[in-house]
């Protein structure tokens, strides 16, 4: 996508002047950014506490077969299979929910430099945010 071409539309109030595309591009980098920072730094913070549930979740495995084992006089366990079953759907939700995270970030991410590379206002603002953010340097 080629960047558009800024056409520039002068105000002025007294000795001052404004153009629209600067002040429209500046708040543009703005929203950008935050769209930015949702995409580097929340979002995959949101998805660090699902992988640790995902590992917690593997771990409760580990002990699982000693802790649900029963005498043989009182035949097969009917809860394991119950609880292995309801263990692994609640695997597969927290997986596809980090994995639907994981993705909605690299879109953001991309969404927000699609409209950086078309609007160089708004890239210098959201650089200039980005680089002011300690969350976000050297993640653009």
């Amino acid at each position: 996508m080629a960047p558009m071409k800024s056409a520039r539309v002068i105000f002025a109030v007294g000795d001052r002047k404004w153009g629209i595309m600067d002040v429209a591009g500046r708040a543009l980098g703005v929203d950008l950014y935050k769209l930015e920072h949702v995409a580097k730094a929340d979002f995959p913070l949101i998805a660090g506490h699902y992988e640790k549930a995902i590992d917690s979740c593997q771990r409760v495995l580990d002990g699982l077969g000693q802790a649900m084992q029963r005498p043989a006089e009182f035949g097969p366990d009917p809860v394991l299979p119950a609880y292995l079953a309801l263990h692994d759907t609640m695997i597969e939700f927290l997986k596809q929910t980090k994995s639907n995270l994981d993705a909605t970030a690299v879109a953001l991410h991309r969404t927000v430099q699609i409209y950086a590379n078309a609007d160089r206002t708004a890239a210098d603002e959201l650089d200039r945010k980005v680089n002011d953010d300690p969350e976000l340097r050297g993640k653009r």
